[in-house]
């Protein structure tokens, strides 16, 4: 017996944990020698001082009963992390089990340390909402330049589209003015003419009609048409072309084609319209600002792997390997003097793979720049 006795006092005093035993008015006992290190105090400072002094307040004192206290009594099992306080005033964490002897008069706890623990899941969970918090901050930028894009894609658009309709209307302008000038010239010096003011008159209205068209093939085109519908690549590119082709052959951009797809294809005509019209007016910049002897921009369509395929390239001698790989990337443009908005492509990219769920990739070939788009079928 005497042998035993002497094992549990070694086991007691020698313990990695905090040991103390407390009556059932929760007065301390006992303690070890690691207990006291933990919390700052001498053996003669504990014995036989009431458990409130190792707590951080007389309220969680009180409150420790309800949640602990009365529960190793019953003889519940019990296993918490709670916050005690040293002798110098510190708050520490500590994992606490407790269990009763002798008969449920007193009831011995054993104490852990898990202050690091605890620091550092804090540290961590500081470092979590931090960084949720950085992420939301980083969204809401990325938001707001997203509709900086889109608001600088639209007005990119309306002002191509405007200097589209303007070239396009300027023709038919100056032959109904000069018609009406001629007319009213007839009627100045008295040489009235019904058949031949009959015919003038028809002109006028010819004109008129093909000013009418061209804002409905505008507005057509243009509209935000969100619904996918049936159509093929071929469609699509000849009902751009009908709205670009004027301005190509005012800067004697001839346009070659070479259609061998003629796939249905199920998807947003109106938005790849425009990626083709994109494509189609930055190879006549290329063409035009490098005074390109021939300039040329060829248009093939084929099918491959189930997919519809379209390129666009030029004979303006290709891209830059320094720029090639960025010139996707929002705001880049090359175009310093022609106030380029660098979102064309960028956009350009984004109906395609996003909207459209196909690819849009570019690659120098021997005389210029190679667009090329994947739709899938």
């Amino acid at each position: 017996m005497l042998k035993k006795v002497e094992w549990f006092e070694q086991l007691f005093n020698n313990s990695g944990v905090g040991i103390f035993i407390v009556d059932r008015n929760r007065k301390i006992l006992e303690v070890n020698d690691a207990l006291c290190k933990m919390f700052g105090y001498s053996y003669d400072e504990l014995i036989p001082q009431s458990a409130e002094y190792l707590h951080v307040s007389k309220e969680r004192f009180d409150n420790f009963a309800n949640i602990a206290f009365d529960k190793v009594l019953n003889n519940e099992s019990l296993n918490l992390e709670y916050e005690f306080k040293r002798k110098d005033g510190s708050h520490f964490w500590v994992r606490i089990a407790g269990d009763s002897i002798e008969s449920n008069h007193e009831v011995l706890w054993t104490v852990t340390d898990i202050t690091q623990r605890v620091e550092v899941e804090k540290e961590i969970k500081y470092l979590n909402s931090r960084l949720n918090l950085e992420i939301k901050e980083q969204l809401t930028v990325l938001r707001e330049k997203d509709r900086q894009l889109q608001y600088q894609a639209r007005l990119a658009k309306m002002g191509e589209m405007l200097s589209m309709i303007a070239h396009q209307w300027r023709q038919p302008l100056t032959a109904i003015s000069a018609t009406t000038s001629y007319m009213f010239g007839k009627l100045v010096v008295d040489e009235f003419n019904r058949d031949e003011f009959i015919d003038e008159l028809q002109h006028i209205e010819d004109y008129s009609k093909h000013l009418s068209k061209t804002i409905d093939d505008f507005r057509n085109f243009f509209k935000p048409n969100k619904q996918k519908e049936y159509t093929t690549l071929e469609t699509i590119i000849n009902t751009t072309l009908d709205i670009v082709t004027p301005i190509l052959s005012n800067n004697n951009i001839s346009v070659k084609l070479d259609y061998r797809c003629n796939e249905t294809i199920h998807s947003y005509a109106n938005e790849i319209g425009q990626v083709v019209l994109n494509l189609i007016k930055n190879a006549e910049d290329v063409l035009v600002e490098k005074k390109i002897q021939t300039p040329t921009i060829t248009i093939k369509t084929y099918k491959s792997n189930n997919s519809a395929i379209f390129e666009i390239s030029d004979n303006g001698g290709g891209i830059s390997n320094k720029i090639i790989d960025k010139i996707f990337d929002p705001y880049f443009t090359t175009k310093i003097t022609q106030d380029g908005t660098g979102v064309g492509l960028c956009m350009s990219k984004t109906i395609i793979e996003h909207n459209c769920k196909g690819s849009l990739n570019v690659k120098n070939e021997d005389e210029g720049a190679l667009f090329l788009v994947t739709i899938p079928l």
